[in-house]
This record gives structure tokens, C-alpha cells and sequence, in this order.
């Protein structure tokens, strides 16, 4: 019987950076490869993705990354993996054309043939008892994949992003007969996303828009922005859909959706081509153009501030704009939707934002997990995507659904569980090296907790730079003491602070002269610097509260100095 565990670098306990690993007698099927966004705190950090050193350390194992999907959180860091693993990445055609133009994006080279396109129903042989079959699910993406990897003691199903709908036909619908055969080959375990388990009920019909966009799209009296994340496909085929019934062009803001457009299985789905497409330029001149702002997580805000700050050198809102904020805030740009309502709102264009209470996102609600397991009928459940509240009822759905409260196991990042023939669940002893990888544009994994926590303390205390000059020969001070801050206090020269601190620096630089006069070799200009720190570290803290950076530079000058001269006016009479 095949030896089977399951582990995960991202995704567990935390919404976004899935990546999971399941392990068939030690060869290795990768599911995902996403990053999430931080939180606004962590200063100056565009996106967090997976510590891949795991990987790295066992790239001969690998068979391949299996992406569900091109979103940001399922395949954000295949750029990232790819500088440093050479594998295949199984994904449709689409999710393709997506992923090679974010690897020009980040200047991935000589990667272009690992990507390997697979299709719904397709077969993948890795050994004589070992396949992976494809199925398509229903989310925001079309043809979304799930996965159903076939072994002697059972299949494991990793369902990827899905919603239950029965009525929904086309790229985006799911083949309920499809995933009837394969449960019917016997499901061991099945490996579900749960971060939005604790919705009641269906996610359909509550994905939906077209009821929230019909109206404005019929005023053709004004121009109308809609502004939705650059994964969420569904709600473009929606958008173009009503731009056809209305006769609108559509302008694009955006460049992954403009190449998602570009694809011949989206304009021949929708029979939307080059001739319903208009420049940004021609929008701005348009009476009842549509303009489609899309973004992946905060881009999408930062594209809408700058134009709401009338920044951008295009386009611009007015008084003939209606704006539409038509997707809910993804986790963890909460914060930052909020704040871009209210600097839309200061524009002369109306606003019309759809919350979450309106439109869900395309993911598994409680019904549907539900569903989903009573369709694979597994042995065992296994939770993923979300916080251990959303898995806490992700268990719930999956026991009324049938699976024994036994057989279901809520695991973190870096644990390894085993996977038995009967659906019994066992957390190893074992643990795997699991972190977050903080980017901030310059590269993966340049930024630390000391850089972060240095960032911190300039955004909340400001900084202190001191300078002084002292000469070789003999340690004096022959300079004043300058001393610039930058966000503490403002302090003007005669302030008793000031004062305080130039006083403090004299003494230490006069004590340590003396010590060099007494002993040379102990003379340590980094010490010294330490000293002054320490100090005026001292006297800010206790006189404002602060504890900002503090920056020393001392400048030892050689022992002949120059001396300017001023030159003496020639007599000419």
C-alpha cells in the first residue's frame, strides 16, 4: 500500500500563500503556489510568499506544480519558485498565457517550457498504480482545475476554488457527472477549501453582479468605471456581456486582463473582439464608454487613489462618471477598500460600492463543502485555505455530510499528517521548515525582522542623525556638534534639549580623548558611536517619549587641516 502524507507550506490558518504537498511513497505533487498580501503595518512590503526551501532540498522528488487557478493567492509565487526550481507546471491554457506574462513581469528567463497545458478529463501517468486526473470546478477563473490523484490504497482530491452550481453552462461550469466517476473509484481523502465555510447556506446566486450593473449600464447618459480584482474573470464575463446588450465599448486599465481578453477562448466564448475594445483616450472623449480598472489586490486601490487625486495623466472623473466598486475586499486589503471609498467619494463622479452583503466571493460556502463531500463520499476531510474558525466549520459541514469526526484533522503550516488506507489521521512528529518570505520589489527574502521592525520605528519615532568632526593627531573636536531629526520633535538650536544633547556628545568625545592620551590602542571610534547612541537615546526618551533611529557619523581629519584665506584686494592706484 502506498505510503501518503499531506503537508503545507501556506494557507493553513491564514487567508492566501496556499501551497500543498502531498507525498506518494516520497514523490512529491505540489497544489498551488500562491502569496497573500500584509497587512498594512508591515511597512514597505508589497506581498508575502511560501519559504520554499523545503522544495529546494528535495527538487528530485517533485513531479510537478498543479495550479486550480491564476489567482494571486493559488499561483502568486510560481515567478518566485520558478528562479529556483526547475519543475513542470501543469495549468489550462489560459492560466498559462497569465503566468508567462507575470515571469516577464519579474524577469523570470528560460522558463517558458515548463509550463505544461493540461485540459478537463485529462489522465497524467506517473508510474504503474500512479495518475493525477483533471476536473473543472466552478470560480472566478474559467476552467478552474481540481485534482484527483489515483493511488492503490485510494485517491486523494484536491478540490482547488469551487462553488456548487448546477445551472451554471459554460467555461466556468462544473461536470457533476465527471465527479461522480471519480468518486466512484474510491475516494480516501479529500482536501477541501474552507475559507469561507462559515457563510451560510450557497455561494450561488450571491456571486453574482449582473442585477447590480444592469441598471447603470442602461443609462447611457453617463460613462460608467467598473473596478474589480484582475482574477475575478467571472464578473468580466458578466460586465462584457451587459456591455454587448447596451452597445458599450469597454476600455481596459490593466494589463493581465487585457491579456486574458486577448485569449481566442475568451473572445470566441463571448464573441468579443478587437472592434468592441477602445483606447483609454477614447473612453476619456466617450459619452457612455466603459472603463474596466482591475488590479490584483492593493494595485487595484493604488490605481484608483491616483486617479481619484487627479494624478494619473489620462483619466480622469467627473460629473458624467459612475463609478462601480463591484468586488468585495479580498483578506487583508480590508482596511485599504474602506479608505479608497472615501477618496472616491470626493469625486464628482457617483459611487456605488458592493460589499460583501451583496456579492460573495466565488468560494465553497457550508452548503457547498457540504455538497462536495457528499459527492466524493471520502474516508477522510481535510481542511485548507483559512483561519481555524472557517476549518472548525468546514469539520461541521463535512460530518453531516458523512465523514467520521476521526477521520478529519485541522493542521498548520510545517506539519506533516499521515494519510492511512482506512481514513484514519495521524499529525507526525515530523515538521518542515515553513516561513513567511517578506518582498518588497527589490527580491524575495531581502527583507528581515530587524529591517521591519527598524521601518516601524522610523514610521512611529522619526530618525536622529548627529554628525562631528575630530582630528587624527591628537582626538580633539574641531567641529560643532550637528544634530538633525527628522519626524521626533522640531527643535530649534536654542531649545534645552538641543542643548542637553550637544553637552552629553562633548563629554563622551572629551572622555575618550583623554583615554587616548593615556592608553592609544584603546581608542574605538565604533564604541564611542555606540556611546553616543546609548546616550542621546537616553535623554529623547525621557524628555519626549520617543525612541527614534540614531545615526552617528564622526569624521577623524587628517592632521593638516585646510585653512581658506581670504585674498587681499589689489590697489590699482
Amino acid at each position: 500500500m502506498a505510503e501518503i502524507k499531506f503537508m503545507a507550506l501556506g494557507g493553513q490558518d491564514e487567508r492566501g500563500k496556499n501551497l500543498f504537498i502531498v507525498s506518494i511513497d516520497d514523490q512529491f505533487f505540489i497544489f498551488d503556489s500562491g502569496m497573500r498580501f500584509p497587512e498594512r503595518s508591515v511597512l514597505g512590503i508589497d506581498v508575502v510568499i511560501p519559504n520554499f526551501d523545503f522544495l529546494k532540498e528535495n527538487i528530485k522528488k517533485i513531479k510537478g506544480i498543479f495550479i486550480s487557478n491564476p489567482s494571486s493567492s493559488n499561483a502568486g509565487s510560481i515567478s518566485y519558485i520558478l528562479r529556483d526550481i526547475d519543475v513542470p507546471v501543469y495549468c489550462n491554457e489560459l492560466t498559462t498565457i497569465v503566468l508567462k506574462y507575470r515571469n516577464l513581469k519579474y524577469r523570470i528567463k528560460n522558463r517558458e517550457n515548463n509550463f505544461k497545458i493540461i485540459k478537463d478529463k485529462d489522465i497524467l501517468k506517473f508510474g504503474k498504480d500512479l495518475t493525477v486526473e483533471i476536473f473543472r470546478t466552478t470560480s472566478m477563473f474559467p476552467e478552474s482545475f481540481g485534482f484527483a490523484i489515483h493511488t492503490n490504497s485510494g485517491s486523494i482530491v484536491y478540490a482547488g476554488d469551487y462553488i456548487m452550481d448546477g445551472n451554471e453552462q459554460s467555461y466556468f461550469s462544473t461536470d457533476m457527472n465527471h465527479l461522480t466517476d471519480i468518486s466512484k473509484k474510491g475516494v480516501l481523502a479529500l482536501i477541501s477549501d474552507s475559507e469561507y465555510a462559515s457563510r451560510i447556506g450557497y455561494t450561488v446566486p450571491n456571486h453574482r453582479i449582473e442585477k447590480y450593473i444592469s441598471g447603470p449600464m442602461k443609462d447611457k447618459k453617463k460613462r460608467l468605471v467598473l473596478c474589480l480584482f484582475e482574477e475575478d474573470v467571472f464578473k468580466l464575463f458578466e460586465i462584457i456581456n451587459q456591455a454587448k446588450q447596451t452597445d458599450r465599448k469597454i476600455a481596459i486599465y490593466g494589463k493581465t486582463i487585457s491579456k486574458v481578453i486577448e485569449s481566442k477562448t475568451i473572445q470566441e466564448s463571448l464573441q468579443f473582439y478587437d472592434k468592441d475594445i477602445i483606447s483609454v483616450e477614447e473612453f476619456m472623449k466617450s459619452s457612455d464608454g466603459i472603463l474596466l480598472i482591475t488590479g490584483a489586490g492593493d494595485l487595484l486601490y493604488s490605481r484608483l487613489a491616483k486617479i481619484a487625486a487627479g494624478n494619473d495623466e489620462v483619466i480622469e472623473f467627473t460629473e458624467n462618471d459612475t463609478i462601480i466598486l463591484a468586488t468585495p475586499p479580498s483578506a487583508g486589503v480590508e482596511k485599504r477598500h474602506a479608505e479608497i471609498l472615501d477618496e472616491l467619494a470626493r469625486t464628482n463622479a457617483k459611487l456605488i460600492s458592493l460589499s460583501d452583503r451583496n456579492i460573495w466571493t466565488m468560494r465553497a460556502s457550508y452548503e457547498d463543502i457540504k455538497l462536495m463531500t457528499r459527492i466524493m463520499k471520502p474516508k477522510a476531510f481535510i481542511p485548507v485555505k483559512g483561519l481555524h474558525k472557517d476549518f472548525l466549520s468546514a469539520e461541521k459541514a463535512a460530518i453531516e455530510a458523512g465523514v467520521k469526526p476521526e477521520n478529519i484533522e485541522l493542521i498548520k503550516n510545517g506539519q506533516v499528517l499521515k494519510i492511512f488506507p482506512d481514513g484514519k489521521l495521524v499529525v507526525a512528529n515530523q515538521k518542515i521548515k515553513n516561513a513567511d518570505i517578506f518582498v518588497d520589489g527589490i527580491g524575495a527574502g531581502d527583507i528581515g525582522a530587524i529591517v521591519l521592525n527598524e521601518r516601524k520605528q522610523l514610521a512611529t519615532d522619526g530618525a536622529v542623525i548627529i554628525g562631528a568632526n575630530i582630528l587624527e593627531k591628537n582626538k580633539e573636536l574641531c567641529s560643532l556638534i550637528d544634530i538633525q531629526m527628522r519626524g521626533v520633535v522640531y527643535i530649534v538650536d536654542d531649545n534645552p534639549i538641543f542643548k542637553l544633547m550637544q553637552k552629553q556628545i562633548v563629554d563622551i568625545l572629551n572622555r575618550a580623548k583623554e583615554e587616548w592620551t593615556l592608553k592609544p590602542e584603546s581608542f574605538d571610534l565604533n564604541q564611542i558611536k555606540k556611546d553616543i547612541v546609548s546616550k542621546v537615546r537616553s535623554v529623547i526618551k525621557q524628555e519626549t517619549g520617543k525612541q527614534p533611529i540614531i545615526l552617528v557619523m564622526i569624521n577623524e581629519l587628517p592632521n593638516t587641516v585646510y585653512e581658506p584665506k581670504i585674498r587681499q584686494k589689489s590697489n590699482n592706484n
